[in-house]
């Protein structure tokens, strides 16, 4: 047992890319369960303790991680306690702020040196999944702000799923693009855009980083 929680302390980057993969997993299975909501919200929010202890690990301001996650925190309990879904959209606006902070960390950790440890290789698919995930709180926001900014092939009408948008964001990220949910609303699109930018740039910077590395290390 010593020896397992000494491995989870020397790879914190792992354990968040598990738990943010785990998450994607255990969503569609808790969609016909009474309290779906409420039990993917506590997992969501052992995914946000542990994206602010990867950022207190990494050079990066720790008071400000806190800052994000204890008032998300609360709003989601508020939200989970008594339904009232401005509560829902302050906490997934935090949450998403998190995410994004906790990216900027990660960057920051892989950048720190000029070595290729083990640990950086899980904070870059461990970045990759983190910015998803903000983006995915970001368009659940657009959607419960603009009902109907966000549509799809099937049951146009109806809002995405979590599962939906969290499809939009991973396809978008890695320029996939399969088109079967779309975005409609100025706003939806202008997120879309942005999302677009940060998946060049993380092919562009941090891909071509570590293979980089990855060849000096080979040599």
């Amino acid at each position: 047992m010593q020896k397992f929680l000494s491995k989870i302390i020397a790879y914190p980057s792992l354990l968040l890319l598990l738990v943010q993969l785990i998450s994607i997993l255990i969503n569609p299975l808790l969609e016909p369960t009474k309290f779906d909501q409420a039990i993917f919200n506590c997992f969501n929010l052992l995914a946000l303790a542990l994206a602010v202890w990867v950022v207190n690990r990494s050079p990066v301001i720790n008071w400000v991680a806190w800052i994000l996650a204890i008032p998300a925190v609360l709003c989601t309990g508020l939200f989970v306690s008594t339904g009232n879904v401005h509560y829902l959209v302050w906490a997934q606006s935090l949450e998403s702020a998190m995410y994004f902070y906790t990216a900027i960390g990660l960057i920051m950790y892989m950048f720190n040196d000029n070595m290729l440890t083990r640990d950086e290789l899980f904070a870059a698919a461990a970045t990759f999944t983190v910015v998803a995930w903000g983006f995915t709180l970001a368009y659940s926001v657009c959607q419960i702000v603009y009902p109907g900014s966000i549509t799809g092939t099937f049951n146009p009408e109806e809002p995405r799923t979590w599962v939906d948008l969290t499809f939009l964001s991973f396809s978008i990220l890695s320029s996939t693009g399969y088109g079967d949910v779309m975005l409609v609303h100025p706003i939806a699109k202008v997120i879309g855009t942005f999302q677009m930018f940060v998946g060049l740039m993380y092919m562009a910077l941090i891909v071509s980083r570590l293979v980089t590395f990855t060849t000096e290390i080979r040599k």
